[in-house]
């Protein structure tokens, strides 16, 4: 696919994948990340995605019954499963892992379209690591699978490839936005004649196939809060409160003492440069295809401007719930690179390569840029997954939980806290039972965090965990929305309308990070806090978590 070598070179060496090869590679993929899908628990992340599944299950629609800035797949999926399975922390846990098995089946796929199976296995390798920790029910593995799926058939069928890209949106808008852009401008450089028509083609698929599947929730939430929700506040205030600065080198502590303080920092550098690695990577893939592009290679403009939109969601928020994205989309490509020239590197090619174009040979020095990344997210994944599988980890004593583990004690304070802030899993379970034992099945509690004027996480999960609805139409603990004045005051409205329900505060200093944002800086709106100081008393305490019930 990106040789300049004879026609025959561009296809694939050896029969395309067969089923049971590709069966044995997804079931290998889905062992990686089962292994340690029990393991860990996010109460902000986790609880907000499930919140949303609870309300949609009873009924209620996103950007119309409660603020919701996320597109409708990724809850709506999991209501789905509400309905059928019930509230449990188990059932997106499956969803992921299968979602996870199955990017790594596609690029292998991928790959093998010009990569023999040992480098095609090499890049279904990252996926299958990089994705199986951290975990969480976000709804990009989904928009991941489905732009794979997209790039498979582009070749073949530009209506289902535009299909994919309006199920893709679904679960991320700017992934399907960036492959969209790409695949429409790969089938106008396509040779010969009907790229126009195909990029036509696509364009249409893609647009009334989104359009059909946004319509239900879009029509009776209204365009208005829709469109504010789902594209003015992700471009215009998501980064300014959400982003943060771009790790360059290593800056931490270096510890050899020990075999378990060395494997600790080598982990440590590992993590803190992937990153900078994958826009290295990046540059290197995107020089290798300038400089050998052709219009037959036609397929790369699509991955091309598709690794661009990756890069620009890393850059947002560099953490490492961002960086899977870039790393499953460069990995195909990086083994088209790395097969190549492997080749043409052969003792049997290297007459070959004396006499081949001046641009070829410049071609081949960002590889060995190419060889350290592939490498490096291998070794940073499995050094993550080994440490998510060691961990000791029990069992959460919640009916809803079916099987999900957390550490009894860990680390809820800021970097460099002294004294270290702990919370205990046992404080958790024991709220949990304290308001299912104080507030009847229906009635609602709201659930807070340390400051209102700054916010950074709060415990949606919570909801969850207890089976008690909201008493407000704001779960997300979203800095710059719950720390305004106006939101502030309608959830005081709300608690004052619905009696003073009972309110949870999570008080870890975590939930008011002074992050290097908008974020992590105070609005100066106390409302909140100086509502539940005149209205309410504390109850109960457990670790972290306060109880107020009204005077």
């Amino acid at each position: 696919m990106i040789s300049q070598a004879p026609a025959r070179e561009e296809t694939l060496t050896g029969a395309p994948p067969r089923p049971l090869e590709l069966g044995l590679l997804f079931a290998a993929a889905a062992a990686v990340s089962g292994l340690v899908m029990l393991k860990g628990m996010q109460p902000n992340d986790e609880g907000l995605m499930l919140q949303g599944a609870a309300r949609i299950a009873g009924g209620e629609v996103p950007y119309r019954d409660f603020w919701w800035f996320y597109p409708p797949g990724q809850p709506y999926l999991l209501a789905g499963l509400w309905e059928v399975f019930g509230p449990s922390l188990l059932t997106w846990r499956i969803v992921r892992v299968l979602v996870n098995a199955a990017v790594a089946l596609l690029v292998y796929m991928l790959a093998r379209r010009a990569a023999p199976r040992g480098f095609a296995l090499a890049a279904a390798a990252v996926p299958a690591v990089a994705m199986a920790t951290p975990t969480g029910p976000h709804p990009y593995p989904v928009a991941l699978a489905l732009a794979l799926g997209c790039l498979l058939v582009i070749d073949r069928s530009p209506v289902f490839a535009g299909v994919l890209i309006g199920l893709c949106a679904l679960w991320r808008i700017e992934f399907a936005a960036y492959l969209g852009l790409g695949v429409a401008l790969g089938y106008l450089i396509r040779p010969g004649d009907g790229g126009a028509r195909a990029a036509g083609t696509f364009a249409l698929a893609g647009v009334v196939s989104g359009a059909a599947l946004f319509a239900p929730v879009v029509i009776p939430a209204g365009l208005g809060p829709s469109w504010d929700l789902l594209i003015r506040y992700p471009i215009e205030d998501f980064s300014d409160y959400q982003s943060l600065p771009f790790p360059r080198i290593y800056g931490g502590g270096f510890d050899f003492g020990s075999l378990s303080a060395a494997r600790d920092t080598i982990g440590s550098v590992l993590s803190f440069q992937v990153p900078l690695l994958l826009m290295l990577d990046l540059a290197a893939v995107l020089a290798v295809f300038g400089l050998r592009f052709r219009r037959e290679n036609w397929q790369l403009v699509p991955l091309a401007v598709f690794g661009v939109g990756m890069a620009h969601y890393l850059i947002t928020r560099p953490d490492a719930f961002h960086v899977a994205p870039l790393a499953v989309t460069l990995a195909a490509p990086s083994a088209w690179i790395l097969a190549d020239a492997w080749r043409r590197l052969a003792p049997a090619a290297r007459s070959g390569l004396r006499a081949a174009p001046g641009r070829i040979k410049l071609s081949l020095i960002p590889v060995p840029v190419i060889a350290l990344t592939m490498g490096w997210l291998v070794l940073d994944g499995v050094q993550r997954w080994e440490r998510q599988l060691e961990s000791r980890m029990v069992p959460i004593e919640l009916a809803v939980a079916d099987g999900a583990r957390e550490l009894e004690t860990y680390n809820c304070s800021l970097p460099g806290a002294d004294p270290v802030q702990v919370c205990t899993l046992d404080d958790l379970e024991s709220t949990v039972r304290h308001i299912r034992s104080r507030v009847p099945e229906g009635e609602p509690i709201y659930v807070g965090t340390q400051r209102s004027d700054l916010v950074t996480s709060g415990a949606p999960v919570l909801y969850v965990l207890s089976g008690r609805p909201s008493a407000t139409r704001y779960d997300i603990a979203a800095p710059g929305v719950v720390t305004s004045a106006p939101v502030q005051r309608e959830i005081i409205s709300d608690l004052e309308r619905r009696g003073l329900p009972l309110v949870v505060r999570w008080t870890a200093s975590i939930t008011a990070a002074p992050e290097p944002n908008r974020a992590g800086r105070s609005t100066g709106v106390r409302l909140l806090d100086s509502f539940f100081d005149r209205r309410y008393r504390r109850s109960a305490r457990f670790g972290p978590y306060v109880v107020l019930e009204r005077r």
